[in-house]
């Protein structure tokens, strides 16, 4: 562009100025139309995970309340349970394609046991020590969700702001100063169109005069 810029106005210069524009009004709108469906994927995660956390908080004081009431009622055996129920667990990430963006989320996992993989047994544990082991692990299952999503809505967001710049660029720098170039070319070439006509007029008159 800089060498196009400096370099005489020629029609060449002009025609591929014009390309240029063209193409890169193409892929702006592209851009446009990425960035549109990431905010939609964007808004509709901000929108699922305020849903989870809602669900989350009311899920979590509900076990709470429950712990509260286990401990009231056989502390020993909540304390037991609780530091038996320790384990490991694996999370998978895989990239999921939008628009040519690979975004990470967390496969949603199931973290609900059978009362056997608890090391429990209806008739050793009180009612209320189990309801309470479940709910717990039930929002669990929930805050990995939860997390998933927020790192899929960090990744996006960040695409989102990239993409802004980019767009911004093109808009307010790029394409304005190829079109002016473009038309300050058209401007001296239609002069020198001009002054081409008043030459070959001129050239003309003088010849017929010579000729008379």
């Amino acid at each position: 562009m800089a060498v196009l810029e400096k370099s005489a106005p020629t029609r060449e210069q002009f025609l591929a100025l014009r390309r240029r524009c063209e193409v890169i009004g193409k892929g702006l709108e592209l851009l446009k139309s990425k960035r549109e469906a990431l905010m939609k994927e964007f808004f509709g995660i901000v929108d699922e995970s305020i849903r989870l956390r809602d669900e989350l908080t009311a899920m979590l004081a509900s076990a709470q309340r429950g712990l509260e009431r286990a401990r009231a009622l056989n502390g020993v055996a909540v304390e037991s349970f609780a530091y038996g129920a320790k384990r490991h667990v694996s999370l998978n990430i895989r990239a999921r394609n939008v628009w040519g963006v690979f975004i990470p989320e967390i496969e949603d996992v199931h973290l609900a046991r059978t009362l056997d993989a608890m090391d429990m047994s209806p008739v050793g544990e009180s009612a209320g020590v189990i309801d309470t082991a479940r709910r717990f692990e039930a929002a669990s299952e929930l805050i990995v969700k939860i997390a998933s999503r927020e790192i899929r809505l960090t990744a996006i967001g960040e695409v989102i702001r990239s993409d802004s710049r980019k767009i911004n660029a093109i808009t307010e720098v790029i394409l304005p100063s190829i079109k002016n170039r473009v038309k300050y070319i058209e401007r001296v070439l239609e002069e020198r169109e001009r002054e081409e006509i008043f030459r070959l007029k001129r050239n003309k008159a003088r010849r017929q005069a010579a000729g008379s």
